[in-house]
C-alpha cells in the first residue's frame, strides 16, 4: 500500500498567503482613494508622530525619564483641554469616572516609562522592538481572559514576535546585552498590552486619554522628586518634552481618532503595524540610534507576528 505524504511545505505556503492576502487587500483599500482617502492621510500622520517617540526620547538624553514622561504628559494633557474646550467639550474632559482615570494613567504612565528606561539600557531601536512584543502579548492576554487557546496562526504570530526580539537582540548576545533593561522593555509591551485589552473591554466612547495624561504627568513627576535626582532641563530638552507632548501624545490621537471616524477601523489599524519600521527610519535619519540589519529583520519579523495574531479568529 503505497501512503501519499502531504507536502511539507504546504503549511507554510498557507501563512504565506495569508500574510500576502492580508497586505493586497490593505493595499487595494488604500489605492482606490475615495471617501476614505482623507482617512489614510490622517492615520499616516498618526503613525509617525507614534513613531517619532523613540528618537524624541533619545534626543531628551540625559534627563530622567520620569521627568520626561511626567512633563510631557502634563502638556499633552492641557492642550487637549484646549481642543476640548474649541469643540465644546470640556465638561465631558472633566467628568471622566476616577477609576477610569486611574487605570488609563497606570497604563500610560507605566508603559512609557518603561519604555524610555529601556531605551536608555538597551538602546533605543532594541527597545522599539522589544516594545511592539505588545499586540502579540494583547492575544496571548485576551485569549487568557477569555479561557480560550489562540488559534494555529495566532499562536505562529506570538512566535513570530518573539523570535523577531531575539533576532533583533542577537549582536548583543556575545556577552554584552543588558538582560535588566530588556525586561524593562517586556514590562512595558507587557502593560501596554494590559492597557489596550482593559479599554477593549471598557469601549469608552469619550476622551479619556487626555484627562487621563493629566494625573499621569503629576504622578510622574512626583516620582521624580522620590526616585530620581532633581533635574533642571535645558533649553534644547525642554523643547524636545514640548514635542513630545504635543506630537506623539496629543496630535497623534487627535489625528487617529478622526482617521477611525472617517475610515475602516479594522483597516486603518493594519497601517499602525507599520510605526516600528517608521520609527527606526527616523532614528538613522537623525543619527539617534544603531540601526542594523538584524534589528530591520527583527521589527519584520514583530510586524508579521502582529498581523498574524491579529488578523485571525
Amino acid at each position: 500500500m503505497t501512503m501519499i505524504l502531504a507536502n511539507p511545505a504546504q503549511p507554510f505556503r498557507h501563512i504565506l498567503c495569508h500574510l500576502l492576502k492580508r497586505l493586497r487587500a490593505r493595499w487595494s483599500t488604500i489605492n482606490s482613494g475615495g471617501p476614505n482617502a482623507k482617512s489614510y492621510v490622517l492615520v499616516a500622520g498618526a503613525v509617525v508622530l507614534w513613531a517619532s517617540w523613540p528618537a524624541l526620547a533619545t534626543a531628551v538624553s540625559p534627563a530622567p525619564p520620569l521627568l520626561v514622561l511626567g512633563a510631557s504628559a502634563l502638556i499633552g494633557s492641557v492642550l487637549s483641554y484646549l481642543l476640548a474646550v474649541q469643540q465644546g467639550r470640556s465638561q465631558a474632559f472633566v467628568s471622566v469616572p476616577l477609576k477610569t482615570l486611574v487605570f488609563v494613567a497606570i497604563g500610560l504612565m507605566g508603559n512609557n516609562a518603561f519604555y524610555l528606561a529601556a531605551i536608555a539600557r538597551i538602546g533605543p531601536a532594541e527597545a522599539n522592538v522589544v516594545h511592539y512584543l505588545w499586540p502579540v502579548l494583547f492575544v496571548l492576554l485576551a485569549s487568557l481572559l477569555h479561557r480560550r487557546l489562540p488559534s494555529l496562526l495566532q499562536m505562529l504570530g506570538i512566535a513570530c514576535g518573539f523570535f523577531g526580539v531575539a533576532i533583533a537582540l542577537s549582536p548583543k548576545m556575545t556577552g554584552n546585552l543588558d538582560v535588566f533593561g530588556v525586561l524593562l522593555g517586556v514590562c512595558g509591551a507587557l502593560t501596554f498590552a494590559a492597557y489596550s485589552v482593559g479599554r477593549s473591554l471598557a469601549k469608552v466612547e469619550t476622551d479619556v486619554v487626555g484627562p487621563s495624561l493629566g494625573l499621569a504627568g503629576v504622578c510622574a513627576l512626583g516620582a521624580h522628586v522620590l526616585l530620581e535626582p532633581i533635574y533642571w532641563p535645558s533649553a534644547k530638552e525642554l523643547f524636545v518634552i514640548a514635542l513630545m507632548g504635543i506630537g506623539p501624545f496629543t496630535v497623534a490621537n487627535v489625528l487617529w481618532d478622526r482617521a477611525t471616524r472617517a475610515g475602516s477601523t479594522a483597516t486603518i489599524s493594519s497601517l499602525a503595524f507599520l510605526t516600528p519600521l517608521v520609527a527606526m527610519g527616523l532614528l538613522a535619519v537623525f543619527g539617534l540610534g544603531q540601526v542594523g540589519i538584524a534589528v530591520v529583520v527583527g521589527a519584520l519579523f514583530a510586524i508579521a507576528g502582529a498581523l498574524l495574531s491579529s488578523g485571525s479568529k
